[in-house]
């Protein structure tokens, strides 16, 4: 594609260098889009990118001074944020066309996050550096203001394992996009430890009768005085590995990675969890003075009971203990912090299920979004949520994301209007309704598929039918964009799967295989949960777990 014309673009003049990188990200995302040549040039100026310390500081306003379009932002984060504002509502068929939308957006949310699950060898684990920058790149534009992530731990032997090495590099690829990209940055760690972990020191198993809190990995109980080292010590070394970066928060994590049912452990989360959490904080201070403790309370109370209220206990004890309190479940939101209070009185985020609910393998049929659950599930807590952590285990729920993201920004905003604007951008306007209509029966499969209920195959012949009319008509960009791709390839396996002989068809085969390639699935892989979020090739297999 030629480029046949200028876009020029004035930058006030600023030492930090994310005012440049909001500059540069702007020309790539321009330049893919239209045969135009974005430049940095005080001369026929169309486009101004400045900073308002008027503004709120994550704050941005786009306004216009003759025929310039300014964007200003009250640091250069909200910066970013406007000039992501600037490309979803510019158009590109034509030639650029500068966007219309004008007024002042100030974020709602105060910790706006996103969870990376790097482990399972999934997206996360296996993509380029090139990769994880742009993807981090394209979230920050939504609005996202921190990256959680987790050290693959639950994979490895110990710090001897050859792959421990390539999984704390990954580690540390994610914590650098995001600190490249203005974001703060938070890691997981609870008591789960390396497989090689003595029996000695391991875990009680827990009750679990709903099945709700998991026994994922390898817990070390910490009421055993060797446990309690072998944590403190692993988790410190862990994050002695990415101090240099900065890590501005620290999670600690109860179940499903984590958890103990001793004696001296339970209640887990109203006692040896809580114990846990505190004494892991005061050692990572020793090497993060200024890190901030954030506590999930993931599947409390689901039995058993009375987690809850000992972490309320505990805070009433120690107000110092944390300074955010995450919550959330598989399904409606814990009625706990909503009826009772949020303990301590702090600051409550979420952690929405973006990437499993209503979907197996996770990803393996490619794009999944779920609008309807999202809107219904924010709807039970905007009224008290200052941010969260939407769980994500790969890309194929980048729908989501983006919708939790916009929540996070402005309550009011639905996750209809935030999915119209992501297709207008990341596809094209002309096709907004039809694709709106293809995830609205996706949605509705899933959630057939997930509760046993008849799935319609006239509907989902006609998502399949729809799909094929968008891939037409859309532009080269966006037909080759992995966005586009993983729906596309969504409504051909639900075809196959529910109105067709199944996925052993060439035409599922096809589709699978090129989601592999998307995602960087292994066919033969070690990873005994790689198979969790892989596409289910018949051929593909696991040699250390399930294929």
């Amino acid at each position: 594609m030629n480029k046949t014309l200028d876009v020029s673009v004035k930058i006030e003049r600023h030492s930090d260098p994310l005012v440049q990188r909001a500059f540069v990200i702007m020309k790539n995302r321009i330049e893919q889009r239209c045969p135009v040549c974005v430049v940095q040039s005080d001369s026929n100026v169309q486009v101004e990118l400045m900073l308002d310390s008027a503004l709120a500081a994550e704050g941005f306003r786009i306004d216009q001074v003759g025929s310039v379009v300014r964007v200003a932002g009250g640091s250069p984060r909200g910066l970013l944020y406007g000039v992501g504002k600037f490309l979803r509502t510019s158009r590109y068929q034509d030639g650029f066309q500068s966007s219309m939308w004008r007024g002042v957006s100030i974020p709602q949310g105060s910790l706006r996050g996103m969870y990376f699950a790097n482990h399972f060898h999934n997206w996360y684990q296996m993509a380029t550096e090139e990769e994880v920058i742009r993807y981090t790149e394209d979230l920050a534009l939504w609005g996202i203001n921190t990256l959680m992530v987790i050290f693959p731990i639950i994979n490895l032997k110990g710090w001897d394992d050859p792959e421990t090495k390539p999984g704390m590099e990954q580690t540390r690829k994610l914590l650098i996009a995001a600190k490249d990209v203005g974001l703060s940055t938070a890691v997981i760690v609870g008591n789960v430890l390396f497989t090689g972990t003595p029996a000695e020191v391991r875990a009680t198993r827990l009750p679990d009768p709903l099945n709700r809190h998991g026994n994922s990995g390898t817990p070390v109980c910490p009421s055993h005085p060797a446990g309690r080292d072998l944590i403190i010590k692993t988790t410190v070394t862990l994050m002695e590995q990415v101090a240099d970066l900065g890590v501005d928060y620290l999670c600690t994590w109860p179940y499903d990675e984590g958890g103990c049912g001793c004696d001296q452990c339970r209640p887990w989360g109203g006692n040896g969890f809580i114990r846990m959490s505190r004494d892991i904080t005061e050692a990572v201070r020793k090497v993060l003075p200024k890190v901030k403790l954030i506590i999930s309370t993931w599947t409390f109370d689901t039995p058993p009971e009375g987690e809850w209220q000992g972490l309320t206990d505990a805070l009433a004890r120690d107000p110092s203990l944390a300074h955010y309190i995450m919550a959330d479940a598989h399904e409606d939101f814990p009625r706990y912090p909503l009826d009772v209070g949020v303990p301590g009185n702090l600051p409550l985020i979420n952690f929405p299920e973006i990437s499993m609910w209503g979907n197996w393998p996770w990803g393996g049929m490619g794009a999944h979004t779920l609008p309807g659950r999202l809107q219904r599930l924010f709807d039970q807590t905007k009224h008290v949520l200052k941010g969260g952590f939407p769980y994500s285990e790969g890309i194929y729920e980048d729908m989501s994301k983006v919708i939790e993201a916009q929540f996070y920004w402005d309550a009011n905003c639905t996750a209809r209007s935030t999915l119209q604007e992501y297709i207008a951008y990341e596809f094209s306007p002309a096709v907004v309704d039809d694709v709106m209509t293809i995830v609205d029966i996706l949605e509705t499969v899933a959630t057939n598929s997930s509760t046993k209920a008849e799935v319609n195959v006239v509907e989902v012949r006609r998502a399949s039918e729809m799909a094929e009319a968008v891939n037409a008509i859309l532009p080269a960009w966006a037909k080759t964009n992995w966005r586009w791709e993983i729906l596309h390839l969504r409504t051909i396996l639900e075809r196959e799967r529910f109105a067709g002989p199944g996925l052993e068809t060439p035409a599922a085969e096809a589709a699978m295989l090129r989601l592999m390639e998307i995602f960087h699935c292994q066919m033969d892989a070690d990873d005994p949960y790689h198979w969790r979020v892989r596409p289910p090739l018949k051929r593909a297999t696991s040699r250390n777990g399930q294929c």
